[in-house]
């Protein structure tokens, strides 16, 4: 069972979970109509402009977003904030609300030095911090292997 209770959050647009080095975002069937539909592309366009294959420690190889300058996301605007706001991931919908960070309620602390909006506003009601969880979950199932 995920930890779940009295969590606070606040996204303070900070920009880390956006362009923090070595961050990767993978994407899902889902995820890819999405994102084509925002940029008016076809999916042989996306990939092309937007993505990338990434060859995971578990020996497969995702389809992953572009990055620049090997930190921040390629839809990340100085200015703007998430150019793709409206059509962003999964992953990046549902942080930090992912398996590894709700294991217990020191790896949600520890996620603090990463996203200072841990423990910041108001509490989260449990289901809504679950629901958000079992979406992240779900959606890895159907991420994009090449």
């Amino acid at each position: 069972m995920a930890y779940t209770e009295n969590l606070k959050f606040k996204c303070l647009q900070c920009k880390n979970c956006c362009c923090l080095e070595g961050g990767v975002v993978l994407l899902s069937r889902e995820d890819l109509e999405k994102l084509c539909k925002w940029a008016e592309l076809t999916e042989e366009q996306f990939k092309k402009v937007y993505c990338r294959k990434l060859e995971n420690a578990d020996g497969k190889t995702y389809l992953c977003l572009k990055d620049k300058n090997k930190t921040e996301c390629i839809f990340w605007n100085n200015e703007k904030g998430c150019e793709a706001y409206s059509a962003r991931p999964v992953q990046c919908r549902t942080y930090p609300f992912w398996t590894k960070i709700l294991e217990t309620k020191s790896s949600w602390e520890a996620e603090k030095v990463f996203c200072p909006g841990i423990n910041e506003g108001n509490e989260i009601p449990q289901e809504e911090a679950y629901t958000q969880l079992k979406l992240y979950e779900e959606n890895k199932k159907h991420l994009i292997t090449t």
